[in-house]
């Protein structure tokens, strides 16, 4: 049996710039990972002023969860621009076609903790503000790691 802790220094961090290579991207901090996580994957994501956390986009088969935990960030979805500031959260069921990114507007570093499924097999992706808005595939194998 073992125990898994960690701390968030400890913890690498990355520069997700794939995402949306036209902006800043944030700065993530895979801590489910740390904790050998599987079914769900937990990051720390800081998003300095002007940067946004990924191309919007929504889920065929996986859940996104959103906790704020320092600053103001603004969540531009379908239905418009919501500013989530310091304990607020926002959720986002699979299959919902509400294409969603965070963006800070603000002035100061925002933290978040995101939480989501990682599905293994086969995951769709739609990304509805692109030339091509898919559905792109995305694999994940057993241990909840994209592949291909």
């Amino acid at each position: 049996m073992k125990t898994y802790i960690g701390q968030l220094r400890e913890v690498p961090a990355t520069a997700a710039r794939q995402h949306a290579p036209n902006f800043d991207g944030p700065v993530e901090r895979q801590i489910g990972k740390r904790v050998a996580m599987t079914q769900f994957g937990v990051n720390h994501l800081t998003l300095h002023p002007g940067a946004i956390s990924s191309r919007r986009h929504w889920h065929e088969g996986e859940d996104e969860f959103v906790y704020v935990l320092s600053g103001v960030v603004t969540l531009c979805d379908e239905t418009g621009d919501h500013q989530i500031g310091e304990g607020g959260f926002a959720g986002f069921p699979a299959g919902a076609p509400n294409a969603h990114h965070l963006v800070n507007r603000s002035g100061a570093p925002v933290e978040l903790i995101v939480v989501g499924t990682r599905k293994v097999g086969e995951e769709r992706i739609h990304y509805p503000d692109e030339p091509d808005p898919g559905p792109f595939s995305v694999f994940r194998d057993e241990k909840g790691n994209r592949r291909g």
